[in-house]
């Protein structure tokens, strides 16, 4: 749509993208494979790999952002972007040193699904990093999915589902699955500031 390709939404991005590598960079290492699930502009991911020099960064998702830079994707040996339809990642088990998950749940039909996909395809002692918005209370899920609904639709073809889940609700499952829980953190990106839980989990 209009509004995404004004220079004005990509600076926010640009501005949103920075803030949140800032917050995870310290959980990733020079030399990682990293999935990057629901990758959307893959500028988080190539903000990732310029703080990181030789992070390899592999971003999946359902569309091709109206934003996402193809060009300079192709040209790097870092960065690598696979479009696939709903369902298992296209990715055998234990492919990956490290995966994320950057508000990017919530737009699936079934985020415990792909908790459990991003679990498989990481190596054992791998590590999965959540950002994830999370609601604490029933008014708290209505704005939150309020705010996603309207932004969102600012952008071509984003699925909006807003399956959001409760804090307690992940921090259950996620020890349900397996992972453990090594760091939790928060922040708010940019405006509109929803905030955002950042959860640090290793595989077992």
């Amino acid at each position: 749509m209009f509004i995404a390709a004004t220079s004005f939404y990509k600076k926010l991005t640009h501005q949103r993208s920075r803030n949140i590598a800032n917050a995870i960079i310290p959980y990733i290492k020079s030399g990682d494979t990293l999935l990057d699930f629901g990758c959307g502009n893959f500028l988080l991911g190539k903000e990732l790999t310029e703080i990181k020099p030789g992070l390899k960064v592999t971003g999946v998702d359902v569309i091709a952002d109206q934003n996402l830079d193809l060009e300079t994707i192709y040209q790097s040996a870092f960065l690598e972007f696979k479009q696939y339809d709903q369902g298992s990642l296209p990715y055998p088990d234990e492919s990956f040193d490290l995966a994320l998950a950057s508000s990017s749940l919530h737009h699936t039909d079934d985020p415990e699904f792909y908790v459990q996909e991003l679990q498989r395809i990481l190596k054992p002692g791998g590590h999965l990093i959540i950002v994830e918005e999370m609601y604490l209370n029933f008014i708290d899920r209505i704005w939150i999915s309020a705010q996603d609904y309207v932004l969102n639709n600012l952008k071509k073809g984003v699925p909006i589902p807003l399956e959001f889940r409760s804090y307690k609700h992940y921090v259950k499952y996620f020890k349900s699955t397996g992972f453990r829980i090594i760091n939790e953190s928060s922040i708010r990106p940019c405006f509109p500031y929803m905030h955002h839980y950042i959860f640090y989990l290793q595989k077992p």
